[in-house]
């Protein structure tokens, strides 16, 4: 029996992480407009697409794993793009972190050629999408979220349908929120600790161990910020990007989301102060700059 056709379109640092899974599962061609991204997979057993068209040959479910929303409606109904190839029936998995109202109006558009379209964000960072675990959010109805389970499964076990479409982004851009706030509030008080004169991997390390424990204490401040390599595979672009659409959410239902305003601002003066292409670790030193508490290890001159 022959491996099911699967195209996936987008191989940056997430998008390749998670197609990796793919590869020896189905059939798999590939694209990404950075055609220098896709040097290093020829020779996989991949199919690499030189364009869009090439890709959709075939193809009955694609993925999309692009840095917006903007981006995917650009692949999808842009010149050339996956609505003037792909044959009726066809599924389009949006695993972007994106808007859901750009989300459902565009599965109306594509819904004219006879083209369906699921969200399926994920969460857990390239390390969880490397090693099966990373979260999967599906908003879709219950046939296609059995259609599409059967895909998912060889990228992770670890997959949750979250309701109509829609909902996966929804949710994902609440949870990145919920990240940024954590993240900002542990920084804080890390921050102040170490001004107390607790050395900073104990503080983090018992606060783990404690009720205030977080993402950020359990891997963002070990793995990335006390280990000094500072480079979460996250840009603060993109993580202002999902944490204004989580607060749009919250503006269309008049909700004041004190503490979501708090947190973007601040992670908009770090954006200010070091560029929104830096790693979402130089929140920390933002941190630093302004309380003068050092969390980083200090480096060997």
């Amino acid at each position: 029996m022959s491996m099911k056709r699967v195209g996936f379109i987008g191989m940056g640092n997430m998008g390749a992480a998670l197609a990796s899974r793919l590869i020896g599962n189905v059939s798999l061609t590939v694209f990404d407009k950075n055609i220098e991204t896709l040097d290093s997979w020829h020779g996989l057993g991949v199919t690499v697409a030189r364009d869009l068209r090439e890709l959709s040959l075939g193809c009955e479910i694609v993925f999309t794993c692009l840095p917006t929303s903007n981006d995917v409606v650009s692949v999808i109904l842009g010149e050339n793009g996956l609505s003037k190839y792909l044959t009726p029936g066809s599924l389009i998995v949006d695993m972007t972190s994106g808007d859901p109202t750009v989300t459902r109006n565009l599965s109306k558009k594509i819904s004219a050629h006879n083209i369906e379209l699921v969200d399926a964000p994920v969460s857990g960072g390239p390390r969880g999408a490397r090693e099966g675990t990373i979260a999967i959010i599906v908003g879709g109805s219950d046939r296609q979220f059995e259609r599409v389970q059967q895909i998912l499964k060889f990228i992770s076990d670890n997959i949750i349908h979250a309701g109509i479409l829609g909902s996966g982004h929804s949710i994902k851009l609440g949870n990145n929120l919920l990240n940024l706030i954590c993240r900002i509030g542990t920084f804080e008080v890390v921050s102040m600790l170490v001004k107390e004169g607790v050395e900073p991997s104990l503080a983090v390390s018992i606060i783990q161990k404690s009720s205030g424990r977080n993402y950020a204490t359990e891997v963002t401040l070990p793995d990335n910020i006390l280990s000094g390599k500072m480079n979460q595979g996250f840009s603060t672009a993109l993580m202002e990007k999902d944490s204004s659409l989580a607060l749009q959410i919250g503006v269309r239902h008049e909700l004041d989301m004190m503490l979501g305003k708090a947190a973007h601002t601040i992670l908009k003066r770090t954006i200010s102060e070091y560029g929104s292409a830096a790693d979402i670790s130089s929140v920390a030193n933002y941190f630093e700059n302004e309380t003068g508490a050092r969390i980083q290890p200090r480096k060997e001159v």
